[in-house]
């Protein structure tokens, strides 16, 4: 599995940024994998999980990466539930932290891209949407 992680800081956007590119590949013809989506942690964060699919291809969502312990909640169980279930790519934030990132780098075929910080709030949707842009285009 490809995982594509894209990483930062706490509060810089890395799960808002993994929810647009999640609603770009539905835009793009991508479908639910029935049985899937659910919610993570504080929903007011939009941290989720899901798989959708298109044309035999499986992509699967963690829009969380903020945590490091705890079965079934850490990035690491999360991108393995993944695999197992025969995703093709993974789409994951990432916070910056070396336990976190190690369960990224634990897959050799993996991309790591830096979060783009905002200069306010005005640049947040610009920012977050080419950061997104750029995460669906390593699909």
């Amino acid at each position: 599995m490809k995982v594509i992680a894209l990483s930062g800081a706490k509060d810089t956007g890395k799960s808002h940024t993994v929810n647009i590119a999640y609603t770009f590949l539905l835009r793009d013809g991508y479908v639910q994998v029935p049985g899937n989506f659910r919610v993570l942690g504080n929903s007011n964060n939009k941290d989720f999980t899901d798989i959708l699919e298109k044309e035999g291809k499986k992509v699967g969502f963690v829009g969380m990466g903020d945590y490091v312990n705890g079965a079934g909640k850490s990035l690491k169980s999360l991108l393995e539930e993944l695999e197992l279930k025969g995703c093709d790519t993974a789409l994951c934030a990432a916070r910056d932290n070396p336990k976190i990132l190690a369960a990224v780098q634990a897959y050799s075929h993996h991309i790591i891209i830096q979060k783009t910080l905002s200069t306010g709030d005005v640049s947040h949707r610009i920012v977050n949407t080419n950061d997104a842009i750029v995460m669906i285009s390593h699909v």
